[in-house]
């Protein structure tokens, strides 16, 4: 019983995180509002006045032009922009040509264009003639190593993500959490997921500086890495602070999972026993699951009570096996003659040997020797069960309580042909023949 439930419970975290899989924690690429490093922006030139490196001034005639640029591009008119571009880089030739910073800031153009029409194989193309130029302004150079990183995870080229976010953390002040998570992302798709997680807790240590709460996407990537790494007591603890802060049903059965694979019975139960009590649990087999949990933890009532809950909802079919475990669950609770009315309906469901010699060994028990009787013949007429012997030995007391005893001698007689059974055979025996002998004395003396 215990195997079948672990095997439930690992298929119900695997089928969790590939549910709530890797498109469920990617972080969500945000729209490029302007061209990187574009020197209408009061940052980018507050940066650059900083900065040490010689930088190719933008003339004034250059500016102007790329001033329509981004007037065209920023009202959708992608195809005006790419040819003020072309006639910019025309009518810019031979002495006059474009400088190193003026040339960035016309592929800065191209891929803002293309990014904008999510033509990423260009817009990288673009950013990637952005880097090549030489003397960038430190807030251009940023901005570009950032922004191609974040089209390489979009086209999932996840090894250049990584190196060209490596890159871009050399060189950028006080990256933001959400960068962190974008690296961890990477890490984790390269299979690095010692770095992945380790990121991930730099992302979240500097939400917390800034006095921001992490967010919940972030521990869903911890939680996924995790697993797949196979540090489960870190999976347990990500699960914790996912259930604790956004309770949820996922979240909770994948807790009971985890705990169930770390041998922890008790959090295991309790954690599936807090999905239940909310409501959460709303197919069978999360029902099952929540009465072997409760039958593992010796709590066969509340076991029994799941099933039969779910049976009158219409959460669990009324089958064979079901019917099975509720009668299991009532008879360790002690309660038998609840129980038979499972067990019936169960044995008559399927049609299964071993079922009817349990059924007439419990109905022995409770004194119904006549239902004892016929489940123990239609055990028999099966095959008898696992042990066909102890349900002839179960048939003869029960027909020797029905003061049957010619019935019962057969039936102890056949029982005594399985060495297993032949002592307690021969002692039924040998007290029916003096049970018999008594009783016609009896009669004579009457």
């Amino acid at each position: 019983m215990n195997g079948a439930l672990q095997g439930r419970q690992r298929g119900a975290i695997r089928r969790g995180l590939r549910r709530l899989g890797v498109a469920a924690v990617l972080l969500a690429l945000p729209a490029l509002l302007a061209p990187a490093g574009w020197p209408g922006a009061s940052s980018a030139r507050a940066e650059d006045a900083q900065a040490t490196r010689r930088t190719p001034t933008l003339r004034n005639e250059v500016h102007a032009k790329l001033a329509d640029v981004q007037q065209a591009a920023e009202v959708g008119d992608f195809a005006t922009a790419e040819r003020l571009l072309a006639a910019l880089q025309a009518e810019f030739s031979g002495k006059r040509a474009l400088n190193s910073y003026e040339l960035a800031n016309v592929h800065n153009f191209y891929a803002y264009i293309y990014y904008s029409q999510q033509k990423h194989p260009e817009a990288i193309r673009a950013y990637e003639n952005v880097l090549a130029q030489p003397g960038l302004p430190g807030a251009m150079e940023t901005g570009t190593r950032y922004s191609l990183a974040q089209l390489y995870v979009a086209t999932g080229d996840w090894k250049r993500a990584a190196a060209m976010l490596e890159s871009w953390f050399g060189i950028a002040e006080e990256p933001a959490p959400e960068a962190w998570m974008l690296l961890a992302q990477t890490n984790y798709q390269i299979g690095e997921y010692e770095r992945a997680l380790g990121n991930i807790d730099k992302g979240m240590a500097e939400a917390r500086r800034r006095g921001m709460a992490p967010k919940e996407n972030w521990y869903l990537l911890a939680r996924m890495i995790s697993y797949d790494k196979g540090d489960l007591r870190r999976t347990a603890s990500v699960l914790e602070v996912l259930a604790r802060q956004w309770p949820r049903k996922d979240y909770f059965v994948q807790l009971s999972a985890i705990h169930g694979e770390l041998k922890d019975e008790p959090r295991q139960l309790a954690a599936m026993e807090v999905a239940y009590l909310a409501g959460w649990l709303d197919d069978e087999r999360e029902l099952v699951n929540m009465a072997y949990l409760y039958l593992g933890a010796d709590m066969p009532w509340k076991a029994a009570r799941v099933l039969e809950k779910g049976l009158e909802a219409g959460k669990v079919e009324a089958g064979a096996k079901n019917l099975e475990l509720i009668g299991i669950a009532l008879r360790q609770a002690r309660e038998n003659r609840h129980a038979i009315v499972y067990l019936e309906r169960a044995a008559a469901l399927a049609g299964d040997a071993e079922m009817w010699a349990r059924l007439a060994n419990l109905q022995l028990d409770e004194d119904a020797s006549e239902q004892a009787v016929e489940a123990a013949r239609k055990a028999l007429a099966m095959g008898g069960g696992r042990r066909p012997d102890h349900t002839q030995v179960v048939l003869g007391m029960a027909l020797y309580n029905l003061g049957r005893y010619d019935e019962a001698r057969a039936a102890f007689t056949e029982a005594g042909r399985d060495p297993r059974s032949e002592q307690v055979a021969t002692q039924w025996l040998h007290f029916l023949q003096t049970e018999i002998a008594r009783a016609a004395q009896l009669a004579q003396e009457l």
